[in-house]
Formats: structure tokens, C-alpha cells, sequence
């Protein structure tokens, strides 16, 4: 079992990363290490079930926390957390275990790195599994001026673009803040009736900051983290706070700037390695709807749906995420 107070530390260029592993060593099976990548506002821990389940079945498996996050190192500035820097911190962490390559899987922010990871550090990849956030083209505008042309100024990725500006909402009540966002699609709590107008209107720009200010009538489902787990979230953003992971909305302009540098013919290039997809037909902010032509983007490709699931897939349905991941890796690897 992972002792995820106790991490490994990797150095990539002075940033201190966080490590977790577990199973075989690599250089003892012909299974492929698979690494675990794990989104905002989560750590490497939100994949505890997915790394015991691997292991078990005798894969190497390593997780981290992100630059920014629990554990590891939290720069100052937002230029540290470009995606240059987060798919090299990946490459770090191979080399530093001596890893030619591994089976990528991400979820939320994680799988927005795991899915430029065939552009950046296309080599070290061998597969790519990706929750909730599907691989996309190269769009004609940077994504914040599309976010705020579709959703307007208070879409929750708009408002983080400020240095400052929501940090002190998100800090304010840490336990508030975690037992907000870490909840399933169903089940738990209803949405309380009647509902202000504001919270409407923040429902329908995907207002996260004024949700949470309204969490009394915001909250639905039930909340994925025991009381032991929510003592751990509360300690690690208590170490580095939130500006950290911000950091990585606010180079989201800048990274589709520098995807240009992998465009052919005006697009991205096919992904030629298995890929597989998780959708989560409750996920609020991430709808399967956004995977539909994924299967013209890369190859070969399968895709799995989870009804009445919410953002929290590995979370909320574990047991089917590990037998299908454990199948997908036993077919392609």
C-alpha cells in the first residue's frame, strides 16, 4: 500500500516532485509502467484505487503531484507551469526511474497534459487513457477568448486568469471548498428549491467560484472523500494554497499558442498510439458531447461511457474503471 505522506522526490530543473509508486519493478516484468496523472483540485491520491488494482496485477505504476500541488514544489509565477514544463516533469520522472516510456493515463487537467503529451514528449508515451477531457483539435481561437465569447466573463476558467482574484474564496474554508467539489453525480444531496436567480445564472456559465459561494443551494451528490481523505486534501492545499494550480488555467492561451508548432496542414496529427476515453454522462462541465469525433483524432481508439456518473470517475466508479483499464492494458500491451 502507498504511503502517500511519504513520497519519492524528483528533481526536474530545481522543481521538486512528489512521487508514488508501487507494483514491480520495471526491469522485473515485460508490463508496461503506466503513470497516473491527476487533475484540479485533486492529488496523486485521488488514484489510490486505480494503483493498487494495477499493481496487484503486477504493472509498475507511479503517480505524482502536479508542480504546484500537496507535495511537491510550487514555483512562483505562472511561466513555471506552462505545458512544456507539466509533459517535461513526466519525462523527468521517467528518467529519473529509468523508464523508456509508460502507458499515460489522466483526468481533468491531468488528461489535458496526457493528451499533448504525443506532441511534446511523443516518445516517452506508449498509450493514452484519458477521464472526462477528451483529446480536441487545434480550435481558430485561444480557449479563454472562446470562454468568455460562449460563457461570459464569470466561466469559472475566465475568472482564474486573475492572479489573486479567486484564490481567497477557494482558501477561505478548505473543508468547504473539498466537500464541494468532490461529490458524485448522483445520489447525496438535491439541489435545494427554490434557487436565486444568480445560482441559475452560475449554473449555466459554469460559475464554480459563485457555486461554491452558494453551496447551500449548489450541492448535489454525495461527497467521495471519507473524513481521513479530507484531512489529507485540507493539509496539502494548506502547504502550497491554490495560486500553484491556477497557474496552469492561466497558460492555457499560451499553450494553444504553442501548439501551433505541431500543426500540419493547419491540424494537429492523428495520434498513433491505443488511446481510450472515459465520458461521464452527469459530468456538468466536461459533457461526453466533447469526445464525439475523437475517433478522427487517433487510433486505435475505443471509447467508454459511464451513465449517471459525475466528474469523479475514478472515484465514483472504481471497481468498472480498474476491470476495463485492466482489460484495455491486457489487449494493446
Amino acid at each position: 500500500m502507498i504511503d502517500f505522506y511519504n513520497p519519492d522526490y524528483v528533481d526536474n530543473d530545481g522543481v521538486k516532485l512528489a512521487v508514488y509508486r508501487d507494483g514491480p519493478a520495471p526491469n522485473a516484468t515485460d508490463k508496461p509502467a503506466v503513470m497516473f496523472l491527476h487533475g484540479w483540485p485533486d492529488f496523486a491520491i485521488g488514484w489510490k484505487k486505480q494503483m493498487a488494482a494495477l499493481a496487484a496485477a503486477g504493472y509498475p505504476v507511479f503517480t505524482h503531484d502536479g508542480r504546484g500541488y500537496g507535495r511537491s514544489d510550487a514555483p512562483d509565477g505562472a511561466l513555471h507551469y506552462t505545458m512544456a514544463k507539466l509533459t517535461g516533469d513526466i519525462a523527468a520522472i521517467q528518467d529519473h526511474y529509468g523508464l523508456d516510456d509508460a502507458v499515460l493515463v489522466g483526468h481533468d487537467w491531468g488528461a489535458i497534459v496526457l493528451w499533448q503529451t504525443p506532441f511534446y514528449i511523443g516518445d516517452r508515451v506508449k498509450g493514452c487513457v484519458g477521464m472526462n477531457v477528451p483529446l480536441m483539435r487545434h480550435f481558430p481561437i485561444d480557449p479563454i477568448t472562446l470562454f468568455r465569447q460562449t460563457l461570459g466573463e464569470n466561466m469559472y476558467i475566465v475568472r482564474y486568469q486573475t492572479e489573486g482574484a479567486c484564490e481567497p474564496i477557494l482558501e477561505k474554508d478548505l473543508v468547504a471548498t473539498f466537500s464541494f467539489f468532490l461529490r458524485s453525480g448522483t445520489g447525496g444531496r438535491q439541489l435545494k428549491k427554490p434557487i436565486r436567480p444568480e445560482v441559475i445564472q452560475a449554473m449555466k456559465s459554469i460559475d464554480l467560484v459563485t457555486l461554491l459561494q452558494a453551496a447551500d443551494e449548489a450541492t448535489i451528490g454525495e461527497l467521495l472523500l471519507s473524513d481521513e481523505e479530507l484531512a489529507y486534501f485540507v493539509d496539502g492545499y494548506s502547504r502550497n494554497g491554490m495560486t500553484g494550480p491556477l497557474h496552469w488555467y492561466r497558460n492555457m492561451a499560451g499553450n494553444w499558442e504553442k501548439q501551433k508548432q505541431f500543426l500540419v496542414d493547419g491540424r494537429l496529427p492523428k495520434v498513433e498510439k491505443p488511446c481510450l476515453m472515459y465520458t461521464a454522462e452527469r459530468d456538468g462541465v466536461c459533457p461526453p458531447r466533447l469526445a464525439d469525433g475523437m475517433e478522427n483524432l487517433c487510433e486505435p481508439y475505443e471509447r467508454i461511457d459511464y451513465a449517471g456518473c459525475g466528474h469523479w470517475t475514478q472515484l465514483e466508479r472504481a471497481d468498472d474503471v480498474n476491470a476495463s483499464l485492466l482489460d484495455w492494458l491486457g489487449r494493446h500491451f
